[in-house]
């Protein structure tokens, strides 16, 4: 992996994603932004991505969000996306997504691990939305996402304050799924994505279909949704590919079709 702003490694099916600006505690300049972007768009449309975890460089941070030196003259920001800040915040993807926070995810960093599906923490990590402090409001998703993803009261606390929450509160409150100590976070995380990986991808890919339209509709018209999702899958190769491999105790070989 060359010396560059945002790093990838593909193995086995899990592309990791490093944010390496750890002298600017991960934060993002619009070059790094771009950068996710591309290489997020990139994953996408790669069949041999099964599952992308996002992590960043060293132990202080995942991501302390916008790089606010990066701002121009104008004072307007430059790292929103297509797909939003970081490539992430408005993006729904396909593949399954695992935050590997390293370390404390706060602001837009916090943004990027709302947008991700998994989040395993370090011990030391830290979260929280500090864009009051500084003038600024948590529009690329925080604001939105923190509120359905935990307890209201306590994300309103959050967004007022602007206070830092542990990453063991982190996980009492649902944010988070795993707390480890911090040379563990990374093992943690690959733990999931291989889990994830092993199992059909047209799968995955309508589980996550249902779980982002689900809260966005009424029950019985996310029912009739999960329906004709049935009526899709039950017809793929995967489908019967699935059942016989279990029956034949053996792995099975999904095709993705």
């Amino acid at each position: 992996m060359s010396e560059k702003n945002v790093l990838t490694e593909l193995t086995d099916g899990v592309l990791i994603v490093t944010i390496n600006r750890n002298e600017r505690r991960n934060a993002l300049d619009p070059a790094t932004s771009a950068a996710m972007e591309e290489i997020l768009n990139g994953a996408e449309k790669n069949p041999e991505v099964r599952v992308i975890i996002l992590t960043g460089a060293g132990e202080r941070s995942f991501c302390a969000g916008e790089d606010l030196a990066a701002f121009d003259e104008a004072g307007e920001c430059q790292t929103v996306m297509e797909h939003g800040f970081g490539g992430m915040t408005a993006r729904v993807s396909s593949k399954p997504i695992i935050c590997a926070a390293n370390g404390t995810a706060v602001a837009g960093g916090l943004e990027i691990a709302l947008a991700c599906d998994l989040i395993v923490a370090a011990e030391h990590a830290r979260f929280g939305l500090s864009e009051v402090k500084v003038g600024l409001l948590a529009t690329t998703g925080g604001l939105a996402r923190l509120s359905r993803d935990i307890s209201r009261k306590v994300a309103m606390e959050m967004c007022l304050t602007g206070t830092l929450i542990s990453a063991e509160r982190a996980r009492e409150v649902g944010l988070v799924n795993y707390v480890v100590p911090k040379e563990q976070v990374m093992e943690k995380a690959l733990e999931l994505a291989h889990t994830i990986a092993n199992n059909a991808p047209i799968s995955l890919k309508l589980t996550k279909e249902i779980f982002h339209i689900a809260p966005q509709v009424s029950l019985e018209d996310a029912q009739r949704f999960c329906d004709r999702c049935w009526d899709y899958i039950e017809k793929t190769e995967d489908a019967k590919e699935g059942p016989e491999a279990f029956l034949e105790k053996r792995k099975p070989q999904w095709k993705g079709r």
